[in-house]
């Protein structure tokens, strides 16, 4: 694998890992518990929380 696939595949997990925690959010799990989960800290949580999430109760259904 050569550096420009390796970025992409990481490009694409992170991704990844954005859509579980707004499922994660949409099914009311907290930020903390999320953070806990992906063994980050909450403060990596926050960062990576869409920024529009934390200022609504209704987060889209991006994951069916």
């Amino acid at each position: 694998m050569d550096k420009k696939q390796a970025d992409e595949l990481i490009a694409e997990m992170r991704s990844i890992k954005k859509l579980l925690i707004l499922q994660l959010l949409r099914n009311e799990v907290s930020q903390k518990q999320i953070a806990s989960m992906l063994d980050i800290s909450e403060a990596t949580m926050s960062r990576m929380m869409p920024r529009a999430a934390g200022k609504t109760k209704k987060i889209p259904d991006v994951v069916s």
